[in-house]
């Protein structure tokens, strides 16, 4: 009967290269300049992308504010119709198609579907995220004015 050795190899302790080369290991530090992404424009559209985040989740903080209130009735509910509320309103709207735009546009790259064991184009995919959109849009606009009315 065989015996077989298990050769393990161990990683060296802690400072085993310092005390081996007598320096302290160096840990590496990238330095990156405080306006890196403003520098190509690809870098600039990226964070502006992920920036939308932010004003979209104060919106619909607000939005779940103004449903709480309007849940106490009609008579002490008032909605804000000032002209800074209505600005940001758009502003965040902008926003938002921003993002979905951008996000719609990487379904090709992220999403791959085969057909009869044929790849479905990424621009065939892209026009379909497009139109998906239009649809939902249009359906919740009919939807809002319908109860509008």
């Amino acid at each position: 009967m065989e015996t077989v050795t298990n050769n393990v190899v161990k990683a060296p302790p802690d400072g085993a290269e310092a005390a081996i080369s007598g320096t302290a290991p160096r840990a590496y530090k990238p330095q990156m300049a405080r306006g890196w992404w403003l520098r190509q424009r690809h870098y600039f559209l990226y964070i502006v992308r992920e920036f939308t985040a932010l004003p979209l989740a104060l919106w619909l903080l607000w939005l779940l504010y103004e449903i709480q209130r309007a849940s106490t009735g009609p008579k002490g509910y008032y909605p804000p119709s000032s002209a800074a509320f209505v600005v940001f309103s758009v502003i965040v709207l902008g926003f938002a198609l921003y993002h979905s735009y951008t996000f719609l546009s990487l379904a090709g790259v992220i999403i791959s579907f085969k057909l009869l064991d044929k790849p479905i184009p990424s621009r065939v995919i892209v026009l379909s995220q497009f139109a998906a959109w239009f649809v939902a849009s249009v359906v919740i606009a009919t939807v809002l004015i319908g109860f509008a009315r």
